[in-house]
């Protein structure tokens, strides 16, 4: 392992480059010390995402599980959000999904997830990190494999979704969509979904194969080829899915990218209409949200970068909805965490009671421009950098959650803002801006890069 191939653990969970920090070591150790820290002959449910070095991957995880006297339910390839699902409804205490979500195709990784379908929290994962740096594991008899077939996993998600959502608007409305799931786990249950709600629905790398086509995290670099689909076969809004189908984005009839941020914004703006309650979202997500749900009349608590900080904080506070502005939507009516499958049906829902198009949807929303970027900077260049930052602007209002820093600049709970952190799940340095134009919001971007260079 070397500073170019980190094993990064976090509250994310465990990422790495395949065959260089990411080994079958690692996976077999964190397996044995997650099992270590359940109930002897505890149930496990094991997933994973369409990577190929996956299926290998999953193999070292079942023999290391069943050492410990674990019985292992094997869904293989399958959606996060359904893994998660499951753990809830075959009454496991937890579950290890082998993916690295949105990050390139050399990385893999392991989330780990507790009995009631939520990713560990940081106390959690820390005591399974202190179990896998001690190496001293349980070693049980006992342990067996079950293979779950996924019509069944599919099955329940689909259900679970369909008695949450106005299915029969949707049904009517004769929506016509692209959807890009990126050769990911989307594929295997995204046609199924669209199918059932009546959704005319064309699939750009759909096979759910894990070579994909293109760098798969669905921000609007990587978006290009949907917005081609959407204006090829005339739809009226495109679907980007990343490849273990938790987050969800959208390109307009035009096909062009509408920001990550807006998926959750319109989704807490359908559901605060009818289901008027708390929302929950991170530091780094859009002001839109936050205008969205208080325009319904609904109070807004904001935590740190991470699904498991938003569920938590749903579960206290009631919550209606939440989610994190990269597309993650989380109704825990549904299941308990980041749900593509809900983003889009509830986008579509909005649509369909509403009577209007993805860009009307989207005028009703306040207009802010956000930029977020990436740096290889480390943790000493970012402490200085918030330092300078808060010299330059002494006015500025500090969040007084802590993540990193955000700084309101002029002072007050609004528009502009910066948000600079270090990332759960990559090597860098992550720095979001926003403000009422694209220039401003660049410009700010621009200073806090000057700064971490300096």
């Amino acid at each position: 392992m070397s500073e170019d191939a980190p094993l990064i653990v976090s509250i994310s969970g465990i990422r790495g480059l395949v065959g260089r920090s990411f080994t079958d070591r690692v996976v077999a150790e964190f397996s044995s010390a997650f099992a270590s820290s359940l109930s002897p002959g505890a149930a496990v449910v094991l997933a994973r995402d369409t990577r190929p070095s996956g299926v290998d991957f999953a193999g070292v995880a079942a023999h290391a599980l069943c050492a410990a006297g674990c019985r292992v339910y094997d869904l293989g390839a399958c959606p996060t959000p359904a893994a998660k699902l499951m753990v809830c409804t075959l009454g496991a205490q937890g579950a290890i999904i082998i993916t690295a979500s949105h990050n390139p195709a050399p990385w893999n990784g392991l989330k780990l997830v507790r009995e009631d379908g939520i990713f560990l929290n940081a106390e959690q994962a820390a005591r399974v990190e202190a179990i896998y740096r001690s190496g001293r594991f349980r070693q049980q008899s006992g342990g067996a494999v079950e293979t779950v077939d996924f019509a069944d996993v599919g099955k329940e998600h689909l259900d679970r979704l369909l008695s949450h959502i106005d299915a029969e608007a949707i049904r009517r409305s004769h929506i016509k969509v692209a959807v890009d799931p990126c050769n990911g786990t989307g594929g295997l249950f995204l046609p199924r979904l669209l199918e059932a709600l009546a959704v005319e629905a064309h699939f750009i790398n759909g096979e759910p194969n894990g070579e994909f086509a293109h760098e798969p995290e669905p921000i609007p670099a990587n978006l290009l080829q949907l917005g081609q689909a959407v204006r090829s076969t005339h739809s009226a809004l495109g679907f980007a899915i990343d490849p273990d189908a938790d987050r969800v984005t959208l390109v307009d009839s035009s096909g062009n990218a509408v920001g990550e941020d807006s998926t959750l914004a319109l989704a807490v703006q359908a559901v605060t209409a009818r289901q008027p309650g708390p929302v929950v979202t991170t530091l780094s997500t859009s002001q839109a949200v936050s205008d969205a749900a208080r325009a319904n009349g609904c109070p807004v608590s904001l935590t740190p970068v991470g699904e498991v900080h938003v569920v938590e904080k749903m579960l206290e506070e009631g919550a209606a909805i939440g989610g994190e502005g990269h597309g993650g939507v989380v109704l825990s009516t549904i299941d308990p965490g980041r749900d593509a499958a809900v983003g889009i049906a509830l986008v579509l829902e909005a649509m369909a009671r509403g009577g209007q198009s993805l860009e009307e949807q989207l005028a009703t929303l306040p207009h802010y421009a956000i930029e977020k970027r990436k740096t290889q900077s480390n943790r000493q260049q970012l402490q200085r950098a918030l330092d300078a930052l808060l010299a330059r602007y002494p006015q500025a209002y500090v969040h007084p959650v802590k993540d990193g820093s955000k700084l309101y600049i002029n002072g007050e709970l609004a528009c502009p803002w910066v948000h600079l952190r270090a990332s759960n799940t990559e090597p860098v340095v992550r720095i979001i801006a926003e403000a009422t134009s694209s220039a401003e919001a660049q410009a700010l971007c621009d200073e806090v890069e000057g700064l971490l260079e300096a």
